[in-house]
This record gives structure tokens, sequence and C-alpha cells, in this order.
């Protein structure tokens, strides 16, 4: 048996059979990387030795030993902690097995018949009634992620229950019933505890949507917010669905149609991703920063409110300012001047936090950092010194704006609004909530005019 294995391998204990009639020698030597089993220094019996192997080299093994051992390491220790079948079974099963070692899916179908014959009482306490089906599901599901050619960083399990769950397919789903619901993150995440036995913590959701969700997306597999196309990328209510080709293509798996589907889409699925990033251009909010420089943005949430916040705000209340710097949902940098923020003292360090537009009021010198609220809170005395921090070197004043989309969203946020900043309400666009202090709009530290 190896005693190391890649993290690429689809098993962890893989075990072969040595026979001394196939492999004759007066001596035999096993070298150091691989594990052996006797029976006090001497060797098993045929039928023992053929059962023993063909148990170890099951999905159902293979599973449950991956619960223990979280490394690619496979050591003596391990393998006496396994559960072993009795002898009797054991030789049982290598009667059936013969001479000629089985597939992987004949292996594992031997394993259901001979040892996994519970009482259905013992049945319905299983997480998983039948882990063997359920590991064989996402294996099929890791093959077709690398049939569609996605990057090796969604070729591992997680990515592998996400198309599981998008396309409704627990372990004993055929490919052919696979379905296309809308499906949210936190649904996903529970599909996979539900039906496949792993559990991922709450803390976990981002990286399901950014690290598997998202290649899909690219990908052309699946349509984001179908429903509702205007919906923020980053709203809790964001929702996927397979595209209907694909899922066409999928529910041909493990026929005889899968290769020649499977060609026929490749070929045209990136006339597919051309169409839907057509589709997504085509809603994204235009915003003219400068004469002659324009953006644009993802479309729905905040965006909204950012595009009156540059060409309503700023106009108004800084007069002649430049727009330095504007932030998206999709792209966190959506506009940067970082040449001017530089000249300012400012220099931004790319992991912070920055606020969702940045002004210039060149006439008075003030750095006017505003917070779009729309599903995030406001300018609270935390986030006022995270960034009093971020921009300690600016040689502008500092002018901090809380900017809301209508009076009835400020009011749930009052409470939270820090003192000596400013609120700007979209509906009223002309006023201004000033929050106690000496001044009216303007930075502290510096005399009052």
């Amino acid at each position: 048996m190896k005693r190391f294995s890649a993290k690429e391998e689809k098993k962890r204990i893989v075990a072969a059979v040595y026979d001394p009639t196939t492999m004759p020698g007066s001596t035999v030597g096993f070298e150091n990387h691989l594990n052996y089993f006797h029976q006090y220094g001497r060797g098993l019996t045929p039928l023992l030795v053929r059962g023993l192997a063909a148990y170890l080299n099951s999905t159902l093994v293979d599973s449950f030993f991956r619960q223990f051992n979280g490394h690619t390491q496979v050591n003596a220790t391990d393998l006496r902690n396994i559960k072993y079948p009795s002898r009797q079974q054991l030789e049982a099963l290598g009667e059936k097995i013969g001479d000629q070692f089985p597939t992987q899916y004949e292996l594992d179908q031997l394993i259901k018949e001979e040892l996994l014959d519970m009482p259905e009482e013992e049945v319905e306490q299983l997480q998983v009634k039948d882990p063997i089906q359920a590991k064989q599901k996402i294996e099929e599901a890791l093959g077709i992620i690398k049939d569609l050619g996605l990057e090796r960083g969604q070729q591992n399990e997680r990515s592998a229950l996400t198309l599981l769950a998008l396309l409704n397919l627990k372990p004993d789903t055929p490919w052919s019933e696979a379905e296309n619901p809308l499906c949210g993150i936190t649904p996903m995440m529970d599909f996979f505890r539900d039906f496949y036995g792993k559990g991922y913590k709450p803390n976990t959701r981002e990286t399901v949507r950014r690290h598997s969700v998202h290649q899909f997306l690219e990908a052309g597999l699946l349509v984001a917010n179908p429903d509702e196309p205007d919906r923020p990328v980053n709203s809790p209510k964001a929702v996927y669905q397979i595209e209907q080709g694909a899922l066409e293509l999928l529910r041909t798996y493990g026929t005889d149609e899968w290769d020649i589907n499977l060609r026929t889409y490749l070929s045209s699925v990136e006339t597919l991703k051309m169409r839907y990033a057509q589709e997504r251009e085509m809603r994204r909010i235009p915003v003219t920063i400068a004469p002659g420089k324009s953006i644009t943005l993802s479309p729905g949430g905040q965006n909204i409110l950012i595009e009156q916040i540059i060409t309503i705000f700023a106009p108004s209340y800084t007069p002649g300012g430049k727009v330095l710097y504007v932030g998206d949902t999709d792209n966190k940098f959506a506009y940067f001047d970082e040449e001017e923020l530089a000249a300012l003292g400012v220099s931004v360090e790319l992991h912070g936090k920055m606020p969702d537009v940045i002004l210039h009021h060149v006439e008075r010198n003030w750095l006017v950092l505003v917070e779009a609220v729309t599903s995030h809170g406001p300018i609270d005395g935390k986030r006022k010194d995270e960034l009093k921090r971020l921009f300690q070197h600016s040689h502008a004043g500092l002018v901090f704006v809380t900017a809301f989309l209508t009076r009835k969203a400020m009011v749930e946020y009052l409470k939270d609004i820090s003192w000596e900043t400013e609120v700007w309400i979209a509906d009223a666009p002309t006023h201004l909530i000033h929050f106690n202090g000496e001044r009216f709009l303007g930075p502290y530290g510096e005399k009052a005019d």
C-alpha cells in the first residue's frame, strides 16, 4: 500500500496484491514508501489478501479515512485505526473477485452487496444514506469540471458540490434528471450538508462564491440573477442558475452522446460567454467622471446612488473639484487617480477598506470621503477612525459624508452616524444634514471659516 499520495489523486488509499506465484523470487524486499500487511511476519491466504485489497481500495474506506486523516500520508497507525470486516467477510469478498480485479464501480457495488447489508433503522441514522454513492457522484462532477476545461483551482470537492447543488442532483439522482433551479450560496451550502454530509462553516460562504461560483459564471456555465438582472452581484439575495445549453449537455453525462455533445458545447461556449457579457455590459450604469472621461458601474445596488453622488452631489458641494476614486461592487477600483492622490500625500493600501467615492475640492483643498449606504452602514465612529488612519498623511483636510437614497433609508442608521460628519440624501439633493460640531461642511483640526 502506498504511504504517500498527491493532493490531486482521487484516492488516499491505494492497495495492491503481491502474488509470489506471478512474481517468483527467493527473497522479496519492500521499499520504505510502502506499507504492507502480514500475519506474524508471513503472507496472507489468496482469498483473504484479495478481499482485503478490495476493501482497502473501496470508495467507502477512502471516504471514512479522509474524515480522520487530513493529509496525504498514510501511516501504519492510521491503518490500525480503520475498522475492518471479519476474516470470513473478507474471504467471501475475495472469492467474489477472483483473479481479475474489478473496476472501481464494480468493486464498490460488491462492497455494498457484501458488507453494507445494514438494518433499515441503522441506515436511517446515517447522515448520508449511501456514502459510496455520494462519493461516486462527487467524482463524476469533478470529472465533468475537468472535461469542461476549468482551471485547477476549481478541480476540487467544493466546486463539485457546488455544481451538484446547482443541478439539484442528490447522490441517487441520475444525471438525466438534472434541473436548473434558482439557487443562492447559503442554500447551496445547505445542500452540501444535507445530501452529501459535507458541512462548511458559514464564514466560507464567500469562498464558495468567489472561488467556485464566480469561475462558473466566467466559463458561461451559470447565469447570475436571471429573475432580476439588475440585482447587485454582492446582494444577499443573489441567485444563480445553470445555463440552459449547459443543462442539456450535463443531462447526457454517462451516455454514448456525452463526448460528441461535449465537443459541440465547448465549440459554442465562447459565443455564449460573449452574449452574456454583452447583456451584462448593456445593463451597466454609465458615469462621466470628467469631460471626455467616463466609466461604467455594475447595475443595481449602491451604484445607483454612487452615480448620483458623482453627477449631483459633487458639482453642488465640490464645484470645480475632481473625482479621484470610485469603487464598484464587482471592481473595487472602478476609477482610481493614483497620481493625483499621491500628490495630496495619500498612498492607498490596496487591501484597505476604501470609501465608495473620493472627491477633491480643489479650491478649498478638501478631500471629501463619501460612503454610499444601501446595504452597508454609514460613517460611524469606528468607520471614521478607519478612514482617518487610511488618509492620515493627506495634505488636504478630510471631510466625511454619508449618502442615502431616501430619508426613509437614513432613519434606520440615525443612531449610528458619527458626530462631525455630513449626511446627503439623494431625493433632497440641495440640502445637507450636519451632525454637530463647530462648523458646517468642512474638515476639523483647522480654524473654522
